[in-house]
């Protein structure tokens, strides 16, 4: 296989730098971008961007806003499995809790 545009290569980058493009689409681009500068520097790029996205995406989400989208997510879509720090008690441990208590 052989690729002849630069767009061809374009379209294949994301599987590319994720390692799920077909060993032979993989050689193929490699040999494109052995003789193509331009489309050398892009790969740097794209690959970078990735990189500072990814960074810029880690920060941590307030408690408040996880919490919300936790209890969102486990009402809407069926099988989310909510973290255990956001799974309000049981109803017959706050039953206990909220209780007199013998002494």
């Amino acid at each position: 296989m052989q690729l002849h545009h630069c767009k061809e290569c374009v379209d294949l980058l994301g599987e590319y730098v994720e390692g799920t493009l077909p060993p032979d689409r993989a050689k193929a681009l490699e040999e494109h971008l052995s003789a193509c500068p331009p489309c050398i520097t892009f790969v740097r790029t794209y690959k970078a961007t990735r990189g500072l996205c990814r960074k810029a995406l880690s920060r941590e989400m307030p408690q408040e806003l996880m919490s919300s989208l936790s209890s969102f997510l486990g009402k809407h879509v069926p099988g989310f499995a909510r973290p255990k720090s956001d799974t309000p008690a049981a109803p017959e441990d706050s039953a206990a809790d909220s209780a007199p208590k013998k002494v």
